[in-house]
């Protein structure tokens, strides 16, 4: 007689998806870690194992020395005024060395340049006109070597020489 009236209550009841007994799980297991609070989160520290704490790791060898230039303070051919930092010098093309902004200032004023048009340092004693063109941004117009490779390479040897 029991089997009968486990039917009975069974058909009483509604239907459970398994979906629903899958979220109510997952439901009691979030509740039960969050009950805890921050007191079950805290773990015992295990005595037996060392401490794992991170220790900065400190060199026995002596800081190597910085090397500083001694500037030379030579005279710009196109101002006459002394040029205070020889690395960013250029040299100039009948000898010596001239200043970055004296150099540009040259290259403008013998440049027959539009309103549109600028001079810009493209790197390794290069310069080029520079137009500003709405599809890519901006377009060389001329290309200017100040500096030839040969040139460059020196004055960073020099640069390097005056390091003490």
């Amino acid at each position: 007689m029991e089997p009968e009236s486990n039917n009975k209550t069974s058909a009483n009841q509604p239907k459970r998806d398994s979906s629903n007994r899958k979220r109510d799980r997952k439901r009691k297991k979030r509740g039960s870690k969050a009950k805890g609070g921050a007191e079950g989160n805290k773990k015992p520290k295990n005595t037996l194992l060392p401490s794992q704490t991170k220790v900065p790791y400190h060199s026995s060898l002596p800081p190597l020395p910085v090397k500083r230039v001694e500037e030379p303070l030579l005279e710009c051919p196109l101002c006459g005024k002394v040029i205070e930092t020889i690395a960013s010098a250029l040299t100039h093309p009948s000898g010596g060395f001239c200043h970055f902004d004296c150099v540009l200032e040259k290259i403008t004023k013998d440049e027959h340049l539009s309103e549109q048009q600028k001079v810009s340092y493209v790197g390794r004693g290069t310069f080029a006109v520079v137009e500003p063109n709405q599809e890519t941004g901006f377009s060389f117009v001329k290309k200017i070597v100040w500096e030839t490779p040969e040139t460059f390479d020196t004055m960073k040897k020099y640069v390097e020489a005056n390091k003490k």
